[in-house]
């Protein structure tokens, strides 16, 4: 019950992400990783359709080609411009490293309550 909660919540922040606009880096990098995989899928298409034998080395690098650019811009089009949130209190508890909603909230609970302490 616990785990389909959980699952729940990241499928809505990924979906929420997704929507989200991306920073300028990141929107560059998506085209870059869209190019070289696009590429790569062209380049083996074109041997296949002609009945051409490829290279061993090229069977070694096309998974790679295409799974890497993919996978980056995965990534990068899941990162949000805007940066942190503010972080409630009541949801840090000790020894959790990911605190808050959503992902990449890197506070500790020491690291929160010295900033705590320090403005009281």
């Amino acid at each position: 019950m616990i785990m389909g909660e959980r699952l729940r919540r990241t499928g809505n922040e990924a979906r929420k992400r997704w929507s989200q606009k991306m920073p300028r880096f990141f929107r560059q990098l998506t085209v870059l990783c869209a190019c070289v995989a696009g590429t790569a899928f062209g380049i083996n298409t074109m041997l296949t359709m002609a009945g051409a034998v490829a290279h061993e080395w090229w069977n070694d690098v096309y998974p790679l080609l295409i799974g890497v650019p993919t996978g980056m811009a995965i990534v990068c089009k899941l990162t949000v411009a805007g940066g942190y949130k503010e972080i409630d209190p009541d949801k840090l508890t000790q020894g959790n490293i990911i605190l808050g909603e959503g992902f990449g909230h890197k506070k500790t609970w020491r690291s929160a309550n010295k900033e705590t302490e320090e403005n009281e």
